[in-house]
């Protein structure tokens, strides 16, 4: 065997789990989770056993999609709270990301199976993300541009809501855009602000993101 079979193989292994976690996305957005695993292999290009060579079961696989659709939600907050920009305009472009890639966000609170995700993996992911909307929204208190009573979970339930398309992909993208001109005009903080309703707590939206969209009913 040359030196570059074993890296041949390895390339080809790499290559091949991505392609199943994209085909799993589309077709967990597209059909649902109880679409047959040999119809995420064949969208993928691949055999079914080499989804099983990848993945135990469809759990795994579904559990590898929503942890690569987390990971991006956090990406998006970092970039926000890394942003130079307005705390208003930095929240703006947080979730214009989340509409650009809401065909690639498989999450509970989209409609993903669940439990799908474990604790202790959601939990640092989930804690990265509030974070970064909390530093955005501090920024944002302390100058005086944004409302003292909104919250990091008003922001990922607006994401999520958003991204969730209730209309034909181009007619979505514009109503959700102008959605998200609403959202974001009413963080600011004005002089006659009217008090929110209470909202989720930042336990119950755990609870939600981890478990799935079945538990939201119970709030």
């Amino acid at each position: 065997m040359s030196p570059a079979q074993p890296v041949r193989r390895r390339s080809d292994a790499v290559a091949n789990r991505a392609a199943l976690l994209d085909a799993a996305e589309l077709v967990l957005l597209r059909d649902g989770p109880a679409v047959p695993l040999d119809v995420v292999a064949r969208e993928a290009g691949v055999g079914i056993a080499t989804l099983y060579r990848n993945f135990a079961d469809r759990e795994e696989l579904y559990a590898a999609v929503v942890h690569r659709s987390y990971e991006l939600v956090a990406a998006l907050a970092q970039e926000a709270e890394d942003s130079a920009a307005p705390p208003l305009a930095a929240l703006a472009g947080f979730l214009r990301g989340l509409l650009a890639e809401r065909h690639h966000l498989a999450l509970p609170l989209l409609g993903a199976p669940g439990p799908l995700l474990l604790a202790d993996e959601a939990d640092p992911l989930g804690s990265r993300i509030s974070r970064s909307l909390a530093a955005v929204l501090k920024r944002g208190v302390g100058d005086g541009s944004i409302r003292p009573d909104a919250t990091t979970a008003d922001l990922v339930v607006t994401g999520a809501m958003l991204a969730q398309a209730q209309l034909p992909s181009d007619a979505w993208g514009r109503a959700a855009r102008r959605i998200a001109a609403l959202v974001l005009d009413g963080l600011r903080a004005r002089p006659d602000t009217v008090p929110l309703p209470d909202g989720l707590t930042g336990t119950e939206l755990d609870r939600v993101m981890t478990r799935g969209a079945g538990e939201a009913a119970a709030y």
